[in-house]
């Protein structure tokens, strides 16, 4: 019995070392040239989208037996080679990789040394690339439809108004015609909701076309397909505020009286009609809340001669209309209601064919009341006055309500 245990030990241990003589010899082989080495790996890899394209980029290994990166994806079927130019992990390497279609990719990056060495792969996935189909679902950035501009008319300015962007817009921008007929061209950035347009030639059509990023970090911009036509900017309408100061309903007085006559508010008033409470006042009074009021000098005492009561503003070219609204009127009269270059008024005996007169209307006490139009029309940015010229006999008013300045 003892006899056959030891056989059986020495058995035991013979197949043991025969065991460890034959895993030796294998490993020996796997060493025989070395330790195995692997080169640096890349560290905080990315990308940026691109159109048809993207850029990878990351730190590189610090390793300085790397000489270049092999960079594959689709399933290895594509590659490229990037040199490795730095080897401080501080520095970024970045490599465009071009000719994609609109999609997702998958990358492995490789470091490569010297020897041909490579690396644990670092893998980048759902890299998205982008193209037409992106873009075919961009929009143009909406204007402000309920106010699309502002007007400045004098400067023969417009300002162009939108509505918030898009995040992802990076810009908006919009072509032109001016006066003289040169295209010209601004952007609105994504941070401001309104552009100027400097001598923007009215009757002209504004277009306009936004570009966007797909993602925050992307490498090209994406332009709408399409240009759209911006709302249609048009001078017609009231701008009787922008050009005419105290237009009435009411007119507002200049001094501080108290009492029915005073002086209106940036009109001009002659001598002549300045004939009421001792020359004081005159060409306004209080009826009808506060009006332009010419009458006889203390209503019998003298005739009315040659009143004038006017205002001068600026206009740019175009065709107005002024609309002036009687208020009351009594007695005999020679009522002129005129628009004349300069800045001042003929006389009343030398309206008749006179050049500087643009507009006039001429009523006598059966035909003033009423509202009267005066048309007219600039060709250039010029100063006009506009304004009453009257004359009467004793016993005699005549009052106005408004003025009114309309552009066609």
């Amino acid at each position: 019995m003892n006899l056959n245990i030891k056989n059986i030990s020495w058995l035991l241990f013979a197949v043991t070392m025969a065991a460890c003589s034959k895993k030796n010899e294998a490993y020996r082989d796997l060493v025989k040239d070395g330790e195995i080495y692997y080169p640096g790996i890349i560290q905080n890899a990315g990308y940026r989208a691109g159109n048809l394209r993207t850029m990878l980029y990351w730190n590189p290994s610090p390793d300085p037996k790397i000489t270049h990166y092999k960079i594959y994806w689709n399933n290895k079927q594509d590659s490229l080679t990037l040199t490795a130019d730095s080897h401080d992990p501080n520095d970024t390497a970045a490599v465009i990789v071009p000719g994609l279609s609109e999609g997702t990719y998958n990358f492995n990056v490789y470091s490569v040394d010297g020897q041909g060495r490579t690396s644990i792969a670092v893998n980048l996935n759902g890299v998205r690339v982008y193209g037409t189909k992106y873009q075919s679902g961009l929009f143009n950035r909406p204007y402000n439809a309920a106010t699309p501009y502002l007007l400045d008319l004098l400067n023969g300015s417009v300002r162009v108004q939108f509505n918030t962007p898009d995040s992802i817009n990076t810009g908006t921008k919009l072509q032109y015609t001016d006066n003289n007929d040169m295209l010209q061209t601004v952007e609105l950035s994504p941070d401001s909701n309104a552009i100027t347009l400097a001598d923007f030639k009215f009757g002209t059509t504004v277009t306009y076309q936004s570009s966007y990023i797909p993602q925050r970090n992307a490498l090209d911009t994406f332009k709408v397909g399409d240009v759209s036509n911006f709302a249609q900017i048009t001078r017609a309408g009231d701008v009787t505020a922008v050009f005419i100061k105290n237009p009435g309903d009411p007119f507002y007085r200049s001094d501080n009286g108290t009492g029915k006559w005073g002086l209106p508010r940036d009109w001009q008033v002659n001598a002549n009609a300045r004939n009421q409470n001792n020359d004081q006042g005159g060409g306004w009074s209080t009826d009808n809340g506060g009006c332009i009021h010419f009458e006889s000098k203390n209503w019998g005492d003298a005739p009315l001669v040659n009143g004038k009561v006017y205002q001068s503003f600026t206009l740019p070219a175009g065709t107005y209309d002024l609309d002036v609204v009687t208020a009351g009127n009594g007695g005999s009269m020679d009522a002129n209601e005129v628009v004349a270059t300069g800045t001042t008024l003929p006389d009343i005996d030398n309206l008749s064919g006179n050049s500087a007169v643009l507009a006039l209307f001429h009523g006598d006490g059966g035909s003033i009341g009423g509202t009267h139009t005066l048309t007219f029309t600039l060709t250039q940015q010029t100063t006009v006055t506009f304004g009453w010229v009257v004359s009467g006999s004793v016993y005699t008013y005549l009052q106005f309500k408004k003025v009114a300045l309309r552009i066609r």
